[in-house]
């Protein structure tokens, strides 16, 4: 019997990453292949040159088709960007019952339907007329009177209501990067983009960290994505249109050379914290176009990365300031993404937000077998989409859901299973 296989496609602005893995029984995961290369034709979640990406997707996926020895299939991919909006919304239904004025038993079937309700309450308000859901998170539950409830099912009642988190995406950056996909040679269900904020949570949250409020900083390439939680309870999401992009360019200016070689220095040589560099190790720097390289020492590449990180970090703590306080992120801050391999980087996190912070490295309990080179804050978006995806029916894309064609009818049934997947890892 041939494997359900399962592709993990992370399209960032520096980098783009895929995973092809095949799911196997007792709910694990293995590695069959992995692709990285350089991304081209993206900006902070928004495609730029769509012939470009498409050939960077094309590359990352063959990369990691020729390791796996098998095609992509059942690709699901990542979404980021200004463009995402979030709105609470409240779902309300009744219970059926057998016995006049008998509280009827709430099944997973009403937990469904609570949902779509709250989902469909926000997407009819004025101003989401051209957006598309990619979640609906459910904070809580109530029944009939009784409120704060996490887990409704096997509960009886007459009434159920639930309010939950709904997060849209403009429908214009999602048709471009699904075109991008198609273009590469390759097919998306429409309904298999996810949230960077969302895969995150799958890969690098621990339930404590959940439960006890934490914020969860990816620091990518174009974007600093930021997800707050507390009491189980994805509370906000915010997104910072910088990265370490910016620090890359920053050093290829004040330091005179090219942007692969500023990337270059920035990860072999470069810190966040200046006084931790060693003011004696001195860098050559290549040149632009053919004129002669210059030497430059460790601690000005690093005071030119402190400035643009500093200011990375304000902006950061200054959105989401407002969202939390100290006594609701025990757990304090967890980093990931690209940048956070950065050199004294949570030195600086510590810094702007005075809490403690902590560098996440994917979580690969779910892998048949450990992977060393995924063991990198960077993967964290790639293997967060895996679990996310592991719950869910998967079948061969029909003609009908090619890209290009999002607008078509989604299947029901797919969209409930992925509510119940949803719902289990939030309550």
């Amino acid at each position: 019997m041939s494997k359900t296989i399962i592709t993990a496609l992370d399209i960032g602005s520096t980098t783009v990453r895929s995973i092809i893995a095949a799911l196997e029984p007792k709910n694990k995961l293995s590695v069959l292949g992995t692709g990285v290369c350089p991304s081209e034709g993206i900006e902070k979640g928004v495609v730029k040159d769509i012939q470009a990406l498409s050939a960077a997707i094309a590359k990352s996926l063959n990369m990691a088709e020729n390791a796996a020895g098998t095609k992509a299939q059942n690709i699901y991919a990542n979404i980021t960007g200004e463009q995402l909006r979030t709105q609470i919304g409240d779902g309300r239904i009744s219970i059926p019952t057998e016995i006049p004025h008998e509280p009827g038993e709430i099944g997973q079937e009403h937990v469904d339907q609570v949902i779509a309700d709250a989902k469909n309450s926000v997407k009819i308000q004025k101003g989401f007329e051209r957006h598309k859901i990619l979640h609906g998170i459910p904070h809580d539950f109530i029944i009939d009177t009784q409120d704060d409830i996490t887990n409704p099912i096997k509960m009886n009642g007459f009434h159920l209501t639930a309010k939950v988190l709904t997060i849209l995406f403009e429908v214009t950056p999602l048709r471009n990067l699904a075109k991008c996909i198609e273009l590469a040679g390759y097919e998306i269900d429409p309904a298999n983009f996810v949230l960077n904020h969302i895969a995150n949570s799958y890969s690098v949250l621990s339930d404590d960290e959940r439960r006890l409020g934490s914020i969860l900083i990816d620091m990518g390439g174009g974007t600093c994505d930021i997800s707050i939680y507390y009491n189980s309870i994805l509370e906000k999401i915010l997104v910072i249109p910088m990265a370490g992009k910016a620090i890359t360019e920053d050093l290829a200016i004040g330091l005179k050379t090219t942007l692969s070689s500023a990337e270059y220095i920035k990860t072999q040589y470069g810190s966040a914290i200046t006084d931790e560099a060693d003011q004696s190790i001195e860098i050559e720097v290549e040149g632009i176009s053919g004129r002669s390289s210059t030497c430059r020492t460790k601690y000005l590449v690093s005071h030119v990365i402190q400035h643009r990180v500093e200011e990375m970090l304000s902006i950061c703590y200054n959105r989401s300031r407002d969202f939390y306080n100290p006594g609701t992120v025990t757990a304090g801050v967890i980093i990931c993404g690209g940048s956070a391999n950065l050199e004294h980087i949570d030195s600086a996190v510590t810094n702007a937000f005075n809490l403690q912070v902590k560098l996440a490295r994917p979580d690969q309990s779910r892998f048949t077998d450990y992977q060393e080179h995924l063991n990198d804050p960077a993967f964290a978006t790639a293997i967060g989409i895996l679990y996310y995806a592991m719950g869910f029916e998967h079948e061969p894309p029909s003609k009908s859901m090619k890209l290009g064609k999002i607008s078509k009818k989604l299947d029901t049934s797919k969209i409930m299973e992925k509510i119940k997947s949803i719902l289990k890892d939030f309550t």
